[in-house]
């Protein structure tokens, strides 16, 4: 009863084009015509070519949608098993890789590729792992933070006198404390020596190791008071005016580098001060070129991402610089070259202040064989082993390789799901019979309806536009054709798989014969690897093949996916550049022609009725008029 309710309200008469333009001059005023209807009516054929124009993009609308559907099931599809990118991709060997590899030691890690076999790798007797090449500091590169003058001893026990106290601030890796210089500081250095009554003033204010030795050392060498603390950083500000000066230090003083200051800054920080502003090296043939004006982390990070094959860096624990071979192995890694300044001696990385440790090959034992290695990352017969550590005499590491084909019997089977599932998507729209009584509805019909109507009206509407389309039945004939043919010469099919067609009502549909399918798994697995895989001519490359030519949203207008140029794709250059859009774009210029067309003829014919009522109220008075003139004779 609905659907008889809702087709006779959408073909009644009211459900028309409403007014495009201002209703201008008397309606009806003075003849009692129904001007506004009449003027509908003499405008009712422009009225109906605006309406099926407009019904005529809201179908394009609809199609664009469902083939934009298809392209992202299609894309779905390819990018779960055709995409070298994912791990169920049926275009690599990797897929197909059934043997499994196994061991209970942590000393190795395992894999397994494509050659694997089943069977046992045993490694023995694993003396050495590879090194890298390093070449480091011999010692640290900053200064101490000694002073640069000796104390003042005499001048900051007068300033103590009269002040009551001196203090400045001692940075230890962030931590800053105010050490207080007192009465009772001076009374110590009275009685047991500067030296002693220092430590004691810094052992107070940082406490001790558990061994109660100090955790910052002081000294007084030559006149110089210097402190120091085993892999931390130190450093001294101002605090009271003039403390600093009478111990013989400077304001920021400190015994490591700061990487974000730049090279002029750190010079005089160094043990080996910078000469010059321009500093060139290069390092394994890679040119390196850098100002003083330049900071240690900019050098460090330049260094790193110039392919020279090395890691520089810095630690503020040893103040050391190192440069690390990103190649393990013995031989010479690292080859460094200065030739102009003197940044990588200052650095300690070339010269005299430098030390080279030389890397190292892996030495180890395979079923009983020894190799060398120059990576702890080898392949051993279809087998990827990472050497993590060595072993002691007589300890064995077993590797176990069996066939394990679970995982790749549940991919193929969700493949051939999936593989249903398009095709069913596709045959079904192509199939989707129209019914011509439900077409697309005017605003004004969809008011004269309920949301409810409304929705239930449109699926019916958008049933069977794609119908018989030639598209659709391309693809999926395509898809159909190459994987019932597709085999590789003298190799396997789908079929000798246990994977053959469901029947002809089925449209192509695939079901699988689960026992077959084990058998060829465990039997024929070379084959059904190159069945999928072999270049061009491999199912999985043929079906990529299939689906790029029609959903491949890359390229310029013209090259694209036949449902690309068809219906375009969201976020692409095709989602304008597409013959759907551009035919709904001239569609909406014809119709804002019609438009203009109906606001002339609406302007027409209410200027002709408005004459008439003006013609027809002036034979009114003149009527009237005679009848009074009647009337008085």
């Amino acid at each position: 009863m609905e659907e008889v309710k809702m087709s006779t309200s959408v073909n009644s008469s009211t459900s028309t084009l409403s007014s495009l333009s201002a209703k201008t001059g008397m309606a009806g005023l003075v003849s009692g015509l129904d001007t506004e209807s009449l003027v509908e009516s003499l405008t009712s054929t422009n009225r109906s070519k605006i309406e099926k124009q407009q019904q005529s993009i809201q179908k394009l609308e609809w199609k664009q949608e469902s083939y934009r559907n298809v392209s992202k099931a299609l894309k779905e599809f390819q990018s779960k098993y055709l995409d070298v990118l994912s791990s169920t991709n049926f275009r690599g060997a990797k897929l197909f890789n059934t043997i499994k590899a196994s061991t209970t030691s942590s000393k190795l890690g395992v894999s397994t590729t494509s050659g694997a076999a089943a069977g046992t790798i045993k490694i023995t007797n694993v003396k050495q792992l590879a090194t890298s090449q390093t070449i480091s500091s011999a010692t640290g590169v900053t200064q101490s933070l000694t002073g640069t003058s000796d104390v003042d001893e005499a001048g900051l026990l007068a300033d103590i006198s009269a002040d009551g106290s001196k203090s400045f601030l001692l940075n230890l890796d962030g931590k800053v404390r105010t050490v207080t210089l007192d009465a009772d500081f001076a009374a110590a250095v009275g009685t047991d020596g500067f030296e002693t009554a220092m430590q004691d003033k810094i052992d107070s204010v940082f406490g001790k190791k558990s061994d109660n030795s100090s955790i910052i050392d002081v000294t007084l060498s030559a006149g110089k008071l210097g402190f120091s603390s085993d892999g931390s950083q130190l450093t001294v500000n101002s605090l009271s005016s003039g403390t600093l000066t009478k111990l013989g230090l400077t304001d920021g003083q400190t015994d490591r580098l700061t990487t974000t200051k730049t090279l002029a800054d750190l010079s005089s920080s160094l043990g080996v001060p910078l000469a010059g502003d321009d500093f060139n090296f290069s390092i394994n043939g890679k040119d390196f070129s850098f100002k003083s004006t330049d900071s240690l982390a900019a050098v460090m990070s330049k260094v790193n991402a110039g392919g020279a094959g090395v890691t520089m860096a810095y630690s503020s624990i040893t103040d050391k610089f190192s440069l690390t071979a990103t190649e393990t192995g013995s031989g010479e890694n690292i080859s460094l070259t200065e030739t102009t300044g003197n940044l990588m001696d200052a650095l300690g990385l070339s010269g005299a202040g430098s030390q080279t440790e030389y890397g190292q090959n892996a030495e180890l034992e395979v079923n009983g064989v020894a190799i060398v290695r120059s990576s702890n990352n080898i392949e051993v017969n279809g087998v990827k082993i990472e050497l993590k550590d060595t072993t002691a005499i007589d300890e064995e590491l077993v590797i176990n390789l069996s066939t394990d084909t679970t995982d790749l019997k549940e991919t193929i089977k969700s493949f051939v799901e999936d593989y249903n599932n398009l095709l069913d998507m596709m045959n079904g729209l192509v199939k989707e019979k129209a019914d011509k009584s439900y077409t697309p509805l005017t605003e004004a019909q969809k008011g004269e309806m309920s949301d409810k109507e409304v929705e239930s009206w449109e699926k019916k509407a958008k049933a069977g536009l794609l119908q018989n389309d030639s598209a659709l039945k391309t693809i999926t004939s395509k898809m159909q054709t190459m994987i019932y043919g597709s085999a590789v010469k003298g190799g396997i099919t789908l079929f000798n798989m246990g994977i053959s067609s469901s029947g002809y009502t089925e449209n192509g549909k695939l079901k699988i014969d689960e026992e077959k399918l084990q058998t060829a798994l465990e039997t024929r697995g070379d084959e059904i690897k190159d069945l999928f895989t072999t270049e061009k001519t491999g199912l999985a490359n043929q079906l990529n093949t299939i689906i790029d030519s029609a959903a491949k949203t890359s390229g310029v207008k013209g090259t694209r996916g036949s449902l690309i140029e068809l219906a375009g794709y969201e976020s692409t250059l095709s989602n304008t550049e597409n013959n759907i859009t551009e035919t709904i774009t001239r569609t909406n210029k014809s119709i804002t022609k019609l438009k203009e067309i109906l606001k002339n003829q609406e302007t027409y014919y209410w200027g002709k009725f408005s004459a008439l009522e003006t013609a027809l109220q002036q034979l009114n008075s003149q009527s009237a008029m005679i009848t009074s003139f009647g009337s008085s004779s």
